[in-house]
C-alpha cells in the first residue's frame, strides 16, 4: 500500500505543479491580453490624435493656400488699380513736357513726373518683393550679351551720373564669353539698382564697374560684377543689415537720398536666385563697393562683331515722334482718364484714327463693325474683360476665315503668369502701365510691320514651279494646289488636337510636315506660323501657339486663293 500511496502523492504533486503552471500561463496570459488591449486602445488613441492633426494640417495649408492666393489677387488688384493712374499722370506729363512751356511750367511738370517715377519706383519695388517672398517670381533663362547690357544700362543711367557730377566708366574681361546664357532682366534689374545707389550717394566723383572672369568650368562661366563709388560710404554696424527689407543707413534716410529701403534686399534676393552671392565693402567717407557673382551658361552660339556692330548701331537709330503709315486703333479701357491720355498720345504719334470704348462687350462689338488696323485691349474691365473678349474676337475671326487683327494687351496687372494669360487668349504682345510715348510707339510699330509686311507667296517658288512644267504646261501648279487642299485643311485640325491635348512630339512632327509643304509651293507667311507652332511644341509651350493656331485657317485660305489666281493666270494668259 505504501507504494501505491507514495505513486498517489507523487501523481497528485505533479497534477498540482501542472494546475499550477496553467494558472501561471493563463494569468501570464490575461495580463499579455490586457497589456495588448491597452497597447491598442492606445494606438487607437494616437490613430485619433494623428487623423485629427493631419485635418489640422489639411486645414492649415488650405488656409496658407488660399491666403497666399488671396494675397496674389490683392497684389494684382492694387498693382492694376495704382498703375492705371499712374499711366494717366506720367502720360500727361510727358506730352505736357512736349508741348511749349515756360521755364517755371517745365520745372513743375518735371517735379510731377519725378513724383510720380519715385511712386512706381516704390510699387515696382513692393511688388517684386512680394513675388519673392511668395516663391512666384521665376527665371527666364535664354542666351544673352552683357556688352549689350551694359550699352542699355550706360545709355540710361549716364545723363543722372553727369547731372550729379559723376564719371561712369566699365573695365571689362576680355575672357568673358561674347554670348552666355541667364536671366537678362532680373541680372539688368540688379545692376541699375546697385549703379543708381552708387550715383546717388556720390557727387562730383565717379562710379566704375569692373565684369570680370572670376570661376570658368566646361559648362559655365562665374562673372563677377563690382560697382565701386568715390561716395559717402557706409558704417560698418549698418552693413550687417543692409540686404534686409525696409533698411536703410542713417544717411540714406535723409530727405535728400530718399527711397524705398527695400532695393539692396530685392537685389539680394534675386541673386540668391540666380545660384549667385552678393556682398559690400565700404569705409564711411571712403566710398563703396558693391559686388556679386553669378554662374553663367556657356552655349555653342556665338555672334560675329559685326552682327553685334549691327546691333549697336540700330539702337543708336534716331526715332520718330510719329508714324507714317495709316492706321486705325480700336482703344479698350474703362478708365475713362486712361482712354483720354492714350488717344492724346496717338494723336502725338500722328495716328488719329482711334476709337474708344469702356469694355470688352463694347470692343467686341466695334470689331463687327468695322475693319482695324489693331487693338489696344485692356484686361480689367467691367461687364466683359479684355480677355474674355479676345477670344470672343478670334472665334469670330476663325468662325468667318478671317486674317487675325493684333491686340495688344494694356494693363496695369505687370504679375508673374499674366502675359501668359494673354497669349493664352488669343493676344499678340504685352504693354504694361504706366508706359511712355516711344513704348507705345514702338509696339505698334512692330506689329503693323509684321502685319503689313507678310508676304502671302514667295513668287519666286511659284515661278519655278511654272518653270519645271514641260513645255510651259500650266496645269502642274494646279495639280499640287489640288492635292494641297485635299491633305491640308485636315492636318491642321490634327495639329490643334495635338496642340490641345499637349502631345508635342506629334504636333512637332505635323507642324514641320505643313511646313515643308507650305513652303515647297511658296506659301511663305502661312509656312511661317507652322514653323512657330513647330517651335512653341518643341518647347513644350502649348500656351503659346494658340494665337499662331487662330490665324492658320485664314492664312490658309487666303494663300490657297492667291495661288489660284496665278495658276487661272497662267493657264488664261
Amino acid at each position: 500500500m505504501s507504494k501505491e500511496h507514495g505513486e498517489i502523492e507523487s501523481l497528485r504533486r505533479t497534477i498540482e505543479q501542472l494546475s499550477d503552471q496553467i494558472i501561471r500561463n493563463k494569468e501570464q496570459e490575461e495580463r499579455i491580453l490586457n497589456e495588448f488591449s491597452e497597447m491598442n486602445n492606445e494606438l487607437v488613441t494616437l490613430q485619433r490624435l494623428l487623423a485629427k492633426n493631419n485635418a489640422s494640417l489639411e486645414t492649415a495649408k488650405n488656409k496658407a493656400l488660399a491666403a497666399d492666393e488671396l494675397k496674389s489677387s490683392f497684389i494684382a488688384v492694387i498693382s492694376h488699380d495704382f498703375r492705371t493712374p499712374l499711366n494717366g499722370i506720367l502720360g500727361m506729363a510727358e506730352l505736357m513736357q512736349r508741348s511749349a512751356l515756360t521755364g517755371e511750367q517745365k520745372n513743375s511738370v518735371a517735379v510731377i513726373q519725378d513724383a510720380a517715377k519715385l511712386l512706381l519706383n516704390l510699387i515696382e519695388d513692393l511688388l517684386d518683393l512680394s513675388k519673392l517672398e511668395a516663391g512666384q517670381l521665376r527665371l527666364e533663362i535664354a542666351e544673352l550679351e552683357l556688352k549689350s547690357i551694359f550699352d542699355t544700362i550706360f545709355r540710361l543711367l549716364e545723363p543722372k551720373a553727369q547731372h550729379n557730377g559723376n564719371q561712369l566708366s566699365l573695365d571689362y574681361d576680355s575672357r568673358v564669353s561674347t554670348v552666355l546664357k541667364g536671366d537678362v532682366t532680373r541680372i539688368t534689374q540688379v545692376l541699375i539698382n546697385l549703379i543708381q545707389n552708387a550715383n546717388k550717394f556720390t557727387a562730383q566723383g565717379s562710379v566704375r564697374i569692373r565684369v570680370t572672369l572670376a570661376k570658368e568650368c566646361d559648362a559655365s562661366q562665374s562673372i563677377r560684377f563690382e560697382v565701386e563709388d568715390t561716395g559717402i560710404g557706409i558704417a560698418e554696424e549698418d552693413q550687417k543689415t543692409l540686404f534686409q527689407p525696409y533698411t536703410q543707413t542713417e544717411r540714406g534716410r535723409a530727405r535728400e537720398y530718399e527711397g524705398t529701403g527695400l532695393g539692396l534686399s530685392i537685389c539680394h534676393s534675386l541673386v540668391s536666385l540666380m545660384n549667385g552671392q552678393i556682398g559690400v565693402q565700404s569705409q564711411e567717407g571712403q566710398g563703396s563697393t558693391f559686388w556679386f557673382e553669378l554662374p553663367l551658361g556657356k552655349t555653342d552660339q556665338d555672334r560675329s562683331s559685326s552682327q553685334a556692330d549691327e546691333v549697336l548701331s540700330q539702337e543708336n537709330q534716331d526715332q520718330s515722334d510719329t508714324t507714317t503709315d495709316t492706321v486705325s486703333i480700336l482703344l479698350a479701357d474703362d478708365n475713362v482718364i486712361n482712354r483720354q491720355v492714350v488717344v492724346m498720345q496717338l494723336k502725338k504719334l500722328g495716328i488719329t484714327e482711334v476709337d474708344s470704348v469702356s469694355n470688352g462687350e463694347e470692343a467686341v462689338s466695334a470689331f463687327l463693325s468695322k475693319p482695324y488696323s489693331l487693338i489696344l485691349m485692356d484686361n480689367v474691365m467691367p461687364i466683359m474683360d479684355g480677355l474674355e473678349a479676345t477670344r470672343k474676337i478670334r472665334a469670330m475671326e476663325e468662325d468667318e476665315m478671317r486674317l487675325s487683327i493684333p491686340i495688344i494687351a494694356m494693363t496695369g496687372n505687370v504679375m508673374d503668369g499674366e502675359k501668359d494669360k494673354c497669349i493664352e487668349a488669343g493676344m499678340n504682345d504685352f504693354i504694361g502701365k504706366p508706359f511712355t510715348l516711344e513704348e507705345l510707339n514702338n509696339i505698334i510699330q512692330q506689329w503693323q510691320q509684321a502685319f503689313q509686311s507678310r508676304d502671302v507667296l514667295n513668287m519666286s517658288i511659284v515661278n519655278e514651279i511654272v518653270d519645271l512644267s514641260s513645255e510651259g504646261d500650266p496645269t502642274l501648279l494646279g495639280m499640287l494646289l489640288n492635292m494641297y487642299r485635299k491633305e491640308t485643311p485636315g492636318k491642321i485640325e490634327g495639329l490643334r488636337r495635338h496642340i490641345v491635348s499637349g502631345n508635342h512630339v506629334a504636333a512637332v512632327e505635323i507642324a514641320h510636315d505643313l511646313k515643308s509643304a507650305s513652303l515647297s509651293l511658296g506659301i511663305d507667311y502661312l509656312s511661317t506660323l507652322f514653323a512657330q507652332i513647330e517651335q512653341f511644341a518643341k518647347e513644350g509651350q502649348s500656351r503659346k501657339a494658340e494665337a499662331s493656331l487662330n490665324a492658320l485657317l485664314p492664312a490658309y485660305k487666303e494663300a490657297c486663293s492667291a495661288l489660284e489666281r496665278v495658276s487661272n493666270l497662267i493657264e488664261n494668259g
